[in-house]
């Protein structure tokens, strides 16, 4: 029996121990938080019938807007530690993305997917590393979506032989694959927070960005999809947040963490390398701050190192390729010009600065093949739409976000603007913490190269946001570091909160709820 004057001692370390364990994910998050998505998402695959999953789904709905309520009244009584605000937000987060992937099949809202009855497309590509075993032996443009690097597919070639061991239904198995992007984008979400983290920032200047990215659009649709789009986000998140840390404090394990991120992302899509020139700036800073021999050396035996790791694993498929058939290590296939959504008839200067209200009517994106009168031409003007309703959300579809599709996209274009005066201000401050320069810089190439690849490949189906979402967590970051570091008045900071919370609630309403009721 324990003794009364011994209960206090003990809830103090039954208190202790908790909150050790619960903060422990801030700063080793990958190992649970995989496990757990993971789990999740074989536990959904395992439900019997659709009905099953779209009751789990509105249950986990309603489990996420308790939440809320409970966030909101432990915040205005000021119980909620630090931490808690981030562990709260990526509950949510998890709770949205996971109610998107039961909702719809897995060949729903999917670029490039198709389904596994074929040999083309991503769906076409795992299978076939599944059934063979082996990497194509053969010349990679013959065969659609083919020439992607293979880490991505890899990966759900061999869940799908863990499926199989748990004698799951091919149905089940092609369903369960979900919980792989799922856990991606979970875990996206998770480095999304240390890289806050890492930059210092704390209160609302942790808040905002992280929540916005907690329930945004673009995250939850990426959630559920089958291509590789959301592993190499998040290989290049990773390696943003390593090359700060590197900066920091340079350690040989950290730089070779760096450069397996940056292999790894180029082994599942090649444009992962983008995230290479933010990492080359903060070495070449380094190198400048540094002047005595030891130190010099030191740094020029982690380059080495760095190379040794990155160059190989980068650039292994590029090279395989060239070698075996020739293709060039830049292959992208390019669609006809007489494709239905080609907009190369537009002259450049239409395209990069055209603008008029009759492209706001509306606010989807356009395409003629689906009804509108129209093309989406402008690559900026679809990064917009796209990032909150990428190419399937509309009234045509989903009639139930009329309205409130309208006052999320407006929304989403003030706080683009707040971000792109935040990015300009905290620039600024470079000088006296260039690891801050990584934000803009890594902004500045992933938007630059977006551009191109939609001039060089003119049809609608490239302005997607999917091809930017970098852009977004560089944004956010600069966002929170504008609030934090620049002190602006109380109309500013209110002003910012009130636009960032009108657009997590509607967008946690439309991803949430309404984009589920009675979609076409």
């Amino acid at each position: 029996m324990v003794n009364l004057k011994e209960r206090p001692q003990i809830y103090k370390i039954h208190r202790s121990t908790a909150i050790s364990i619960l903060s422990w994910n801030t700063r080793h998050p990958a190992p649970v938080l995989l496990l757990v998505c993971l789990a999740a998402g074989m536990g959904v695959s395992l439900l019997p019938t659709s009905p099953h999953q779209t009751l789990f789904g509105w249950i986990l709905a309603g489990a996420a807007g308790v939440l809320c309520l409970i966030w909101g009244g432990l915040s205005l009584t000021k119980r909620l530690p630090g931490w808690g605000h981030g562990v709260f937000w990526w509950g949510i987060g998890f709770f949205l993305r996971l109610r998107f992937i039961l909702h719809f099949p897995y060949w729903v809202m999917q670029h490039d997917v198709l389904t596994f009855d074929g040999e083309k497309g991503h769906a076409g590509y795992i299978l076939y590393l599944y059934k063979c075993g082996h990497l194509p032996d053969f010349d990679v443009r013959t065969v659609w979506q083919y020439y992607h690097p293979p880490l991505h597919h890899l990966l759900c070639a061999g869940w799908m032989r863990v499926g199989n061991v748990l004698n799951l239904s091919d149905a089940q198995v092609y369903e369960s694959i979900q919980a792989l992007p799922f856990a991606y984008s979970c875990l996206l979400l998770a480095v999304f927070g240390l890289l806050l983290r890492e930059l210092g920032l704390s209160g609302r200047a942790f808040v905002i960005p992280f929540s916005v990215m907690a329930v945004h659009p673009s995250q939850i649709i990426l959630a559920g999809s089958l291509n590789n789009d959301v592993l190499s986000i998040l290989f290049m998140l990773l390696s943003l947040l390593l090359a700060i840390r590197w900066f920091r404090v340079p350690e040989m394990h950290t730089i070779l963490c760096l450069a397996l991120t940056i292999g790894l992302g180029m082994f599942t899509k090649l444009s992962a390398w983008m995230a290479a020139p933010a990492a080359a700036m903060l070495f070449l800073c380094k190198l400048a701050q540094t002047h005595d021999f030891t130190g010099l050396s030191k740094l020029w035996k982690q380059f080495a190192g760095f190379g040794a790791v990155s160059i190989p694993i980068g650039l292994f498929w590029s090279v395989r390729n060239l070698a075996g058939w020739g293709i060039p290590p830049a292959y992208i296939p390019r669609l006809a010009e007489d494709n239905g959504q080609y907009v190369g008839n537009h002259p450049i200067w239409e395209r990069l600065f055209g603008c008029s209200p009759q492209q706001f009517v509306y606010i989807y994106d356009c395409f003629t093949i689906y009804g509108q009168s129209y093309n989406e031409y402008n690559p900026l003007i679809a990064l917009l739409k796209t990032a909150v309703f990428d190419e399937f959300v509309n009234t045509d579809r989903f009639p139930a976000v009329r309205g409130f599709g309208d006052a999320l996209f407006w929304t989403q274009v003030l706080l683009a603007a707040w971000a792109l005066f935040a990015m300009i201000r905290v620039l600024r401050r470079a000088d006296s913490r260039p690891e801050i320069a990584a934000l803009p810089v890594t902004y500045a190439v992933v938007l630059g190269f977006y551009i191109l690849f939609c001039l060089r490949y003119p049809h609608t189906c490239t302005q997607n946001f999917r091809y930017a979402v970098p852009t977004l967590y560089c944004s956010l970051a600069c966002f929170g570091l504008f609030l934090q570091e620049t002190k602006p008045p109380a109309w500013m900071r209110v002003t910012v909160s009130v636009l960032a919370g009108c657009f997590v609630g509607l967008s946690g309403l439309l991803y949430g709820g309404l984009l589920y009721v009675n979609p076409v």
